[in-house]
């Protein structure tokens, strides 16, 4: 008999399928971001040649490298890529690149069912509790965008917005167990950060980058926008963009460091910090500020009394830090400047603008992603306030549907004993209160999904594993720690 599909063994018919839909979805993929390239570009018949080789090798490279570093992947280009060079026109507005790539490692992991041979090893996720909060309250988000979009009309961007966030924020938690993942994304995220952080310090120091200069020269274009003092930036657009995003691994470093007493991460976590300074961000040192305020209080029930002078020295780095912020020169500069007062008044009017924007939508929003133009009917200013900005869009449902989660996920945290990434989630609500992020720039949408993916995952699980029968029986620290 002729051997045909059906006659294959299951497992070899599994592979074929997974072979070919790989496949068909890695030229997909290259075909999509060529498509959307050459419709930016003036003269496509000349990059054709080069970018749909180029875009196929970097998607059929996310389908080769090893699943679990996806992520890790995804952070790294995110925080050394210059953000002007990621397509952000197009199609790519309701699919930015970096929620791609996420999503495809989604696709691997559920789809293909790839994943690492050491998650076997392993236990059941535990604590389900703090987990079904989170994705109780990211359905009523996501399921409030598409009601909002839809009562909004339903137009491009009302819907491209809504998928954008989904797609970034609340796609990558359909991977359950994504242990071993954030066993590597964690400390990634730690080291860049502190990479990105003494680059960016050196670039305040120099006025210049000596890194990302050559880019903007090759493009002819300016680093400097209109600010009062240098405000160094990194790969990122914009200073502020750098600021927020360093939030994140400084708080990860400062509680990695009190709970486990590890140095390396307190010196990450100091040239991370410094790369705030680097912004001359107001916002996201009060974020961090903020964050390790709540630190103080609840690091006692993180530690027990048998390690609380690590609370003593933090609360000894805190009043360093604040002096060394309080004495800063170009923060000190910039707060005496005309700048700062515009700035300020701004901020004062963004407050009234969007209590009349929000109740002109009737307090149900005026369709995601639409704040900017809402706005505009009251008043010229940009409303650099995220919250409001989300107030006026997606109405109070959803505003407080936004903050439900990402509450749960500081309570997900903490829940499994893990300071730094609550810590983490509060300095980067706090941040992007500070500018316009949620609603008008979507590659920033991806680091919520990373939070979300460090909060809801215990990574320390991936170092214990029972390989001993002796494992299997609770001991005394673990009864005390569970």
């Amino acid at each position: 008999m002729k051997r045909g599909f059906l006659t294959v063994p299951r497992w070899d018919r599994r592979a074929i399928l997974r072979f070919w839909v790989t496949f068909v979805v890695a030229v997909g993929f290259a075909g999509l971001v060529t498509a959307a390239i050459l419709r930016l570009l003036d003269e496509p018949e000349v990059w054709v040649g080069l970018a749909i080789p180029f875009l196929a090798a970097l998607a059929i490279g996310m389908f080769a490298v090893p699943v679990h570093m996806l992520p890790a992947i995804v952070v790294v280009i995110l925080a050394v890529f210059p953000t002007r060079l990621i397509p952000s026109g197009g199609p790519f507005n309701a699919l930015p690149p970096m929620a791609l790539l996420l999503a495809v490692w989604v696709f691997r992991r559920l789809v293909l069912d790839q994943r690492s041979p050491r998650l076997e090893r392993f236990g059941p996720v535990t604590r389900v509790g703090p987990r079904l909060a989170v994705y109780t309250l990211a359905i009523l988000f996501a399921a409030w965008l598409f009601i909002a979009a839809f009562l909004a009309g339903g137009g491009e961007t009302e819907l491209g917005w809504s998928i954008a966030f989904v797609l970034s924020a609340l796609v990558p938690l359909l991977v359950f167990d994504a242990r071993e993942e954030v066993a590597l994304l964690r400390p990634v995220l730690i080291i860049v950060g502190a990479l990105v952080g003494l680059n960016i310090f050196i670039e305040m120091l120099l006025g210049f980058s000596p890194v990302y200069g050559i880019v903007d020269v090759v493009l002819g274009a300016s680093r400097e926008f209109e600010f009062s003092v240098y405000r160094a930036r990194g790969a990122f657009s914009h200073p502020l963009f750098a600021g927020a995003f360093l939030t994140i691994p400084v708080c990860l470093a400062i509680g990695g460091w009190i709970t486990t007493g590890k140095k390396w991460m307190l010196l990450c976590g100091a040239l991370a910090g410094a790369g705030i300074l680097g912004t001359v961000s107001r916002g996201s040192i009060a974020a961090v500020a903020v964050a390790v305020a709540i630190a103080l209080v609840v690091t006692p029930f993180f530690l027990g009394w048998q390690r609380i002078t690590r609370w003593f020295a933090l609360l000894a780095l805190a009043a360093v830090g604040g002096l060394a912020v309080l004495n800063f020169g170009p923060l000190l500069d910039r707060a005496d400047s005309i700048e700062s007062r515009l700035s300020a008044d701004v901020r004062d009017r963004a407050l009234t603008v969007a209590i009349d924007a929000a109740q002109y939508g009737g307090w149900f929003g005026t369709g995601p992603g639409t704040s900017g133009e809402t706005g505009r009917l009251f008043d010229s200013i940009v409303i650099e306030n995220s919250l409001l900005q989300l107030l006026i869009s997606v109405g109070v449902p959803g505003l407080l549907f936004f903050l439900g989660f990402m509450g749960c996920l500081v309570l997900a945290a903490w829940s499994h004993r893990d300071l730094g990434v609550g810590m983490a989630v509060i300095a980067y609500v706090v941040a992007i209160t500070g500018f316009n992020s949620l609603d008008a720039v979507r590659s920033m949408h991806i680091l919520i999904g990373i939070l979300a993916l460090l909060a809801v995952n215990d990574a320390r699980e991936m170092a214990r594993p029972a390989t001993d029968v002796r494992d299997s029986f609770p001991t005394p620290t673990s009864v005390t720690a569970g």
